[in-house]
C-alpha cells in the first residue's frame, strides 16, 4: 500500500513562511504522523505573492462572506485569494489526497471560529479561511482538521480513522463499482458506521439494499457521501462493565450442641461484696 498522501499547512511542519517570518511547527504531524503519511505542504498567502515578513492581513465584514484585507495598507485581497486558492484545490485534487490538516485561526486556513473584523472594535469568532472554505468547497469527503483539534485524543484518532476509511473508499471506487462490490463494502463497514451513527447506518442499509432502483452513479455518490459524513460523528466512549460482585458466603451451619449453647442465656457474674 502506498503511503498516504496528505495535505498539511506548510507552517506546521516548520517552513518558516508566517506573517513575521517565524513557523508553527507541530512535533507530532512532524516526527510523529510524518513518519507514516506523505505530506504535501501548501502555503496560499506565500503562493499569493505576499512575501516573507509580510503585512498581516485578516477576514472583515460578514461572517458568511467575508473580505481578505490587509491590516494597514487596507488591500482587499479577497479576489486573488479566492481564484488561486481554487486554481490550487484543483491541484491537490489531482493528487489523490488521503486527507488534510489546517492552520487554526490562520484567514487563509482556519477551517472554523477565525476571527472576523467588523465595524469598530467588534470581532466574532464566526469565520472560515478562503483557503480552507474553496478547499472543503471542491472536496467535500476529504478527512480535513485543525492542528488544535489534533491535540485532543479523541479527535486525532477520530481524524486518523477518517483518513484510512477514505482511502479504502477511493480504493474500492478506483477497482470498478458495481452493486455487488457497493454491497461487499458496507459489509466490511456496517460495525464501524453503526459504532459512530446508527441512524446513519440504517440508512446505509437501506441505499445497498434498494440500489437496483435507481442509477449506479448517484447510489455511489450518495453512499460515499452518506458513510464519510457518518464517521464525522463522534462514537460515544465505551465504557467498562464492572464485574458482578460476587454474594457473601453463607453462614456455616452450626451444629446441635452449637445451637443449644447459643440459645442458653449467659451466666451472670457474682455480685462484688462492698
Amino acid at each position: 500500500m502506498a503511503p498516504l498522501r496528505l495535505g498539511i499547512s506548510a507552517c506546521l511542519l516548520g517552513q518558516e513562511v508566517r506573517w513575521d517570518g517565524t513557523h508553527k511547527r507541530d512535533p507530532f504531524l512532524a516526527e510523529t504522523l510524518g513518519r507514516f503519511v506523505e505530506w504535501v505542504p501548501v502555503c496560499p498567502e506565500v503562493e499569493l505573492g505576499l512575501g516573507v515578513p509580510r503585512e498581516p492581513i485578516r477576514l472583515e465584514g460578514d461572517p458568511v462572506a467575508p473580505r481578505l484585507v490587509a491590516a494597514k495598507s487596507r488591500q482587499d485581497l479577497t479576489r486573488a485569494m479566492t481564484r488561486l486558492a481554487r486554481a490550487r484545490v484543483v491541484e491537490l485534487a489531482r493528487l489523490d489526497l488521503d486527507g488534510y490538516v489546517l492552520k487554526k485561526d490562520s484567514p487563509s486556513c482556519g477551517m472554523e471560529r477565525v476571527r472576523v473584523y467588523g465595524n469598530g472594535r467588534r470581532t466574532l469568532r464566526r469565520g472560515t479561511g478562503l483557503f480552507a472554505h474553496a478547499l472543503r468547497e471542491r472536496l467535500p469527503l476529504l478527512p480535513v482538521e485543525e492542528e488544535g483539534h489534533l491535540r485532543n485524543a479523541a479527535l486525532r484518532a477520530s481524524f486518523i480513522e477518517r483518513v484510512f476509511a477514505y482511502a479504502r473508499w477511493k480504493g474500492a471506487l478506483a477497482a470498478g463499482m458495481t452493486r455487488r462490490r457497493l454491497a461487499a463494502f458496507h459489509a466490511a463497514h456496517e460495525r464501524l458506521v453503526l459504532a459512530h451513527d446508527p441512524a446513519a447506518c440504517r440508512r446505509l442499509d437501506a441505499l445497498v439494499a434498494n440500489a437496483g432502483k435507481r442509477p449506479l452513479r448517484a447510489v455511489v455518490a450518495d453512499y460515499g457521501a452518506g458513510f464519510m459524513e457518518a464517521l464525522r460523528t463522534q462514537a460515544p466512549p465505551t465504557t467498562r462493565r464492572r464485574a458482578p460482585r460476587r454474594p457473601a458466603p453463607p453462614a456455616a451451619r452450626r451444629s446441635p450442641t452449637a445451637r443449644r449453647a447459643a440459645s442458653r442465656p449467659a451466666p451472670r457474674r457474682p455480685r462484688s461484696s462492698p
